[in-house]
């Protein structure tokens, strides 16, 4: 019934506007994911509600979500819905809601329950045609928000003062872009046009640097380890590094670094002692300890929505995704969290040796929920996770094709 109304939809706006297939709808779904993508990976509504108040923030929001819909309904060959990803939205939100006491002004949970499931039904189809190089574009332009932020306008930033010296640009918090330019760095590793994979690394180094995140210089080290051990043609990427560290110490004096984190950063790579005491002053584990015995007070239907992802009692919030659904909704929603990230990561190693990028997204994105607890309110997280299914899906797909074929002949690879 809901297919039928959709074209009946899609009819009545085709009718009207004179779209003439397949040019005239091929060039409006191009531009509707697109839009999305842009909006949802470069965090557009938070970034317009922080410098340009609630009335663009909310405009935007809003437009994400109804773009979205409207691809969906204009879409042709819908795929089954990645039902992981609703069965965990629905446990967490219905589940949370049985000891959510929080003032609920304007609807706020029913909105965030409704924008939630409109990104894990219809988002799933927009991802479901976006390639690698679709999401890369996206990033570096995110990439590229970020060192603007650091050189032309350092003192614009909306949640923290103006001497901050921790960069962010459309992400609002240094630790978000740092995770952003780590998927982006993950990426740049199946571009195989070496000007913009060479641009991308740069570009997201520098960029993560500059957010001076502590969680992006060990997960950068982490992946420049693996991409050495897949392919010895990634030699040259401690060069990259090398080259930005240089960058930035040669022109320290000329930006507004935040003082701690570059001193501590300047000790690592200086002959004075390495300053250990700012590099784990507030630590995420320190966080977590203050959730521990809440989460596990109410371990079968949690705390209720709200307790552990927003400032509650004088707490900062878990800034840890799977304590945060844990302490929030109980350990069912859990279960169901370990078991899609679980799988998203035992399966993508399998791909190491031929699409290792797969697996490195995938690692950033466990960390990054382990640091953060923004999942259901930030939807790039979930985002990325879907196209990493859907990937895993076309690669085990054209694995088993080949195991079909005669001599076991290797079909064509994979787009980007």
């Amino acid at each position: 019934m809901l297919i039928s109304k959709g074209s009946f939809f899609v009819n009545i706006i085709s009718n009207t506007f004179k779209i003439k297939y397949p040019y005239h709808r091929s060039m409006i779904m191009n531009f509707l994911k697109y839009s999305i993508l842009f909006l949802i990976l470069c965090n557009i509504p938070s970034y317009s509600l922080a410098y340009f108040g609630g009335t663009l923030g909310s405009l935007t929001s809003y437009a994400s979500s109804l773009l979205l819909i409207v691809f969906f309904f204009f879409v042709k060959d819908r795929n089954k819905p990645l039902l992981p990803f609703i069965i965990l939205g629905l446990l967490y939100f219905l589940i949370g809601a049985i000891n959510y006491t929080h003032l609920d002004e304007g609807n706020y949970f029913v909105k965030e329950f409704i924008r939630f499931m409109i990104v894990v039904v219809c988002g799933a189809e927009v991802i479901k045609r976006t390639t690698t190089k679709d999401i890369y574009l996206i990033l570096l332009l995110g990439g590229l928000s970020v060192l603007i932020n650091a050189i032309i306008f350092p003192s614009a930033n909306a949640n923290f003062s103006a001497t901050y010296g921790r960069y962010s640009g459309f992400y609002l918090n240094p630790n978000f872009a740092g995770q952003i330019c780590l998927v982006g760095y993950a990426i740049s590793f199946s571009i195989s046009r070496q000007a913009w994979k060479l641009i991308g690394q740069f570009v997201f180094t520098l960029a993560g640097i500059l957010t001076f995140s502590r969680t992006f210089i060990v997960v950068w080290l982490v992946i420049s380890l693996f991409a050495i051990i897949q392919s010895k043609k990634n030699i040259r990427v401690p060069a990259i590094g090398a080259i930005v560290i240089i960058l930035v110490l040669a022109f320290a004096e000329s930006m507004t670094l935040n003082k701690d984190r570059f001193s501590a950063f300047q000790s690592i790579f200086g002959s004075e002692q390495v300053k250990t005491k700012i590099i784990s002053k507030d630590t995420r584990d320190q966080t977590w300890s203050l959730y521990y015995d809440m989460a596990l007070d109410k371990p079968f239907i949690g705390n209720g929505y709200l307790k552990l992802s927003k400032k509650y009692q004088g707490k900062p919030g878990a800034h840890n995704s799977f304590l945060m659904i844990f302490g929030e909704a109980g350990v069912i929603p859990l279960l169901v969290m370990l078991g899609i990230y679980g799988y998203l990561l035992l399966k993508s190693f399998t791909f190491f040796k031929t699409q290792p990028e797969v697996f490195y997204i995938t690692l950033v994105i466990v960390l990054a929920l382990m640091t953060s607890h923004q999942y259901f309110t930030v939807f790039y997280f979930v985002f990325v996770s879907m196209f990493v299914y859907f990937r895993l899906e076309e690669l085990s797909s054209v694995q088993n094709t080949s195991l079909n074929l005669p001599n076991n002949k290797p079909p064509t690879t994979l787009p980007n």
